[in-house]
């Protein structure tokens, strides 16, 4: 006992120390303020201030401390002029009658004292962190001392709770006298360091940990009566809070939502832990609203969100309903309180989107759609969809500002929609079966609650947007844009989540009437619009977005009502009647709403071009592929031609890009679906299939070429790029090795003459050597080149093989043995062509025709003398470089009697002109 006597005593004296330094920093402070207030009162007695001006002057303790510049600035008196007239002014509010006669009596004095200095970082350290860490440090040994005692068996465990719990009280009580002890100015020196707060803080830690103790360690109390006590002391930490400052109050909810983890059971009660929360995360909000501490509120929206999602995780199905509770009371007290409270009585031209607010509806509706993961019967998935609905609509039709929430709402329903296992809840209903194309009769029940609620959701979207716009006229144009997305993309994307879910994508008649009865109701809500568009011009973009919804919704009727109608076409049907809409009625703002259509079907092409898959009949042409990609790639290119009115941007270019993509995708398709017996899916290809596909690719090209030749535009060249590297790779990768029938050993198909060698690789080079004719005005050099040498590249793989067709029959491979002559018809081949080439560039000045012969003669000249030297004989060998000879000497009498020709000769020499006479 004398030891540990000794060590509390040990432990007293750095204690004592500091509070005798407090004190006489308090008593040095109070001698300032007192030598200032007498060292002033003499200074305006000298400058002849009025007496009954110094009888009015307060005590001193009213005064707040001067620093000591301030201090050494007051005790040097200015001198005032004997005959100096001041006329006494009107003192000014919050300055005392006494203070504001001395000022102006004495002018130079304001002038002479400057203003309070910032606090350094030598007062930061002194005055706040010190008082920050010795908080820390005195929990810290009280912790130490504490477990030193149990370690050496000092106390038992009750008396260490009873030693913990007085020491709490300690602690608080001290906090509590020091806070009034401040209000004093008994530490005006150091008004920022929360001593008080510390104190305090340390004391509800100290409380917290001894109950925790009792439960956990000693088991003095039970689970429940733990549970109590953590949450009693949590509240009461926020409670004291309202004295001792934010700190407090962020440990108070820090304490109270790590309260239940704290505490483990055998049988837990997710009841008993969602009535809990509502008491710290309510009293959090009434304190936030007390004290204007936003941050506070936005905490314990956060923390409530935390346990939700862990409710989510930790939970299972059995224990749905308190789970469900729990997130429908946080999401209405984190509504009330940061989206309806700081937005009430907002003017309809202010009610611009708020940002926390959506943020915190964005929060609920997340935690709404992951608990739509769990397994929930029928039942109780419609009625907490429906209630999270009707919440958020309700929101976002009182207040403007959490337009949004309209949106959200339906993001809400979708969620439901998706993740609700609707075709195997009815399947477990045996004496019922799924609908057909006209629907079941009976319907099943599951089904039957699925439909209902999509359709009461979609309708108190709609309805209840439609319903707020027609009312605000005055709304910003953002909030109204807001309510119109809501109220039109809403309904549709609902009705497409349960045609998914429940037609799977098949042909279903209910669902076509369904989106014929959408889209009569969405023009009567345009006219609707219109109507009110006298009174607010930016009422316009309402009319336009209900008219754009029925152009959609009659989309989806045609799509689902036909075989194979994807959303695909749906989409850039709506993209045409939404830009044909924004023109006729003169809303610019559509044409983003066709630029979002137009970036949602870039996003299925890219993931995946085949739209449908590879059932799409044997019929060339005439199949759905015309469907498919017909109508999307006529639709985009009619929407670029009705936004390019308006002028030319982003949006008209990404629809003229997808309508380029739709009608490449479609030639390309219909090319696989006629040579492959209707599979567009085969993965093999033939020399006809890729010799089509550059054909095809190349003429996009020219194609885009011309364009860009009439009107400069980056979507003509990117695109006349693309479908140039994209015949490049096919050529070089397909055509030159994996079906060339040379390697292959594939017969080719067709006569000696008319064959598959015409379309593997003369159409295509022919289609080439347009590209370079037609590119030299505009496109760069390198671009013409490598479409000429595409084109020869292409013409001598055709010439070769075409040889060697006429001399070994339909199978060329490479393996097969190759006669003299057929290796002297090659040469004769490659120099009369060059001879043919050189021929048309000389005569008619081209260029590019003169390169091109230049390499069919330097490809002969390499056989002459690498092939044929080697495996000729005879009389043939001779032949092959006697013509060569003959040729090459023939061409350059050619360069110069011909070319030379043109070029024009040297100058006349210049005759000096004679000097006019003197």
């Amino acid at each position: 006992m004398e030891w540990v006597l000794l060590g509390l005593l040990i432990l007293a004296l750095p204690i004592m120390t500091i509070a005798s330094f407090v004190m006489a920093l308090g008593l040095r402070q109070r001698t300032r303020v007192l030598e200032a207030k007498v060292e002033g009162l003499e200074r305006a007695l000298i400058s002849g201030l009025p007496q009954s001006h110094t009888a009015a002057a307060p005590p001193p303790e009213q005064l707040e401390p001067p620093s000591e510049d301030e201090a050494e600035t007051l005790g040097s008196p200015t001198e005032e002029p004997a005959d100096a007239v001041t006329p006494e002014p009107t003192p000014e509010p919050d300055i005392p009658e006494w203070a504001q006669a001395a000022r102006e009596d004495t002018p130079d004095a304001a002038e002479a004292v400057p203003a309070a200095p910032r606090p350094g970082l030598e007062e930061r350290l002194g005055s706040r962190w010190a008082v920050w860490v010795g908080g820390v440090a005195l929990a810290l040994g009280g912790f130490l001392l504490v477990r030193f005692s149990v370690e050496q068996g000092y106390f038992g465990p009750g008396m260490r709770v009873m030693g913990a719990a007085l020491l709490a009280l300690v602690l608080v009580a001290a906090g509590e006298w020091f806070r009034r002890r401040e209000r004093g100015a008994a530490f005006a020196g150091i008004p920022s360091a929360h001593v008080p707060s510390v104190l305090t803080a340390a004391g509800t830690a100290t409380a917290f940990a001894t109950v925790y103790a009792s439960y956990a360690l000693y088991d003095f109390i039970s689970p429940a009566t733990a549970f109590v006590l953590l949450g009693l002391v949590s509240l009461a930490t926020l409670t004291a809070s309202v004295l001792h400052g934010p700190a407090l109050a962020a440990l108070g909810l820090l304490a109270a939502l790590v309260s239940p983890l704290l505490v483990s059971t055998d049988e837990p009660e997710p009841w008993a832990l969602v009535i809990y929360l509502l008491f710290p995360v309510a009293a959090s909000y009434a304190l936030a609203r007390f004290r204007l501490w936003k941050w506070l509120a936005v905490s314990a929206a956060l923390g409530a969100a935390l346990w939700g999602g862990f409710l989510i995780l930790a939970f299972s199905a059995g224990h749905a309903p308190p789970l469900l509770s729990h997130i429908v009371l946080q999401a209405l007290l984190a509504i009330a309180l940061l989206v309806v409270d700081p937005n009430r009585g907002v003017e309809e031209e202010r009610a611009n989107p708020d940002p926390l607010g959506l943020g915190v509806l964005a929060l609920f509706a997340g935690l709404g759609g992951l608990a739509m993961t769990v397994s929930l019967d029928g039942g109780t998935r419609a009625l907490f969809g429906g209630i999270m609905v009707g919440v958020y609509v309700a929101t976002a039709v009182r207040i403007a500002p959490a337009a949004a929430g309209a949106a959200l709402a339906a993001a809400i329903a979708g969620a439901t929609l998706f993740l609700w296992p609707v075709a195997r809840e009815a399947r477990a209903e045996p004496q019922n079966v799924l609908p057909g194309g006209a629907g079941s009769i009976p319907m099943p029940e599951t089904l039957s609650l699925y439909l209902t609620f999509a359709i009461g959701s979609g309708a108190a979207v709609a309805l209840g947007s439609l319903w707020r716009l027609l009312r605000g006229a005055r709304l910003p144009f953002v909030t109204i844009a807001s309510y119109a997305g809501a109220a039109t993309v809403g309904p549709l994307a609902l009705l497409v989540i349960a045609y998914w879910r429940v037609a799977g994508f098949d042909k279903s008649i209910p669902f076509a009437l369904v989106a014929a009865g959408l889209g009569l109701a969405a023009t009567y809500a345009a006219r609707l619009m219109r109507t009110r568009e006298a009174e607010a011009p930016v009422l316009a973009l309402g009319t336009g977005a209900f008219a754009a919804a029925a152009v959609a919704a009659l989309a989806l009727g045609l799509t689902f009502a036909l075989d194979k109608g994807m959303l695909t076409v749906a989409f850039a049907l709506a993209a045409l009647g939404t830009a044909w809409v924004g023109w006729l009625c003169r809303i610019p703002a559509l044409r983003y709403v066709v630029g979002a259509i137009g970036i949602l079907v870039l996003g299925r092409v890219i993931w995946d071009p085949t739209l449908t898959g590879g059932d799409l009949g044997t019929t060339p042409i005439l199949n759905w592929l015309l469907w498919g990609y017909g109508v999307p790639a006529v639709s985009f290119g009619l929407a670029a031609v009705i936004l390019a009115r308006h002028g030319r941007d982003a949006i008209t270019q990404l629809c003229e890009s997808l309508s380029i993509v739709f009608a490449a995708l479609l030639v390309f398709f219909q090319i696989r679906h006629a040579l492959n017996g209707g599979d567009v899916l085969k993965e093999a290809s033939s020399l006809v299939e890729a010799g089509l596909m550059v054909t095809s690719s190349l003429l996009f090209s020219l194609v885009m070429v011309r364009f860009d030749a009439r009107r400069r535009d980056p979507v003509y060249r990117v695109a006349s790029l693309l479908f140039g590297a994209f015949s490049l790779a096919v050529s070089f990768g397909l055509l030159a090795v994996v079906d060339n029938p040379a390697f292959s050993g594939d017969a080719i198909p067709g006569g000696a003459i008319f064959n598959g060698l015409l379309l593997g690789y003369l159409i295509p080079a022919l289609a080439a050597f347009a590209v370079a004719w037609y590119a030299r005005p505009n496109r760069p050099a390198w671009y013409v080149y490598t479409a000429a040498g595409l084109g020869l590249f292409l013409h001598l793989l055709y010439m070769l093989l075409e040889i060697r067709r006429l001399f070994q029959g339909p199978v060329v491979s490479l393996w097969r043995m190759t006669g003299e002559t057929e290796l002297w018809v090659y040469s004769l081949a490659l120099i009369a062509m060059g001879v043919l080439l050189l021929a048309i560039g000389l005569l008619w000045n081209l260029r590019l025709a003169r390169l091109l012969s230049g390499a069919y003669i330097l490809a002969a000249v390499l056989k002459v003398f690498l092939v044929d030297l080697a495996n000729l004989e005879g009389a043939l060998r001779a032949l092959s470089f006697i013509g060569l000879g003959l040729v090459l000497v023939g061409i350059g009498l050619a360069y110069q009697k011909l070319l030379l020709r043109t070029r024009p000769g040297p100058p006349p020499p210049r005759t000096p002109i004679a000097a006019p006479p003197q």
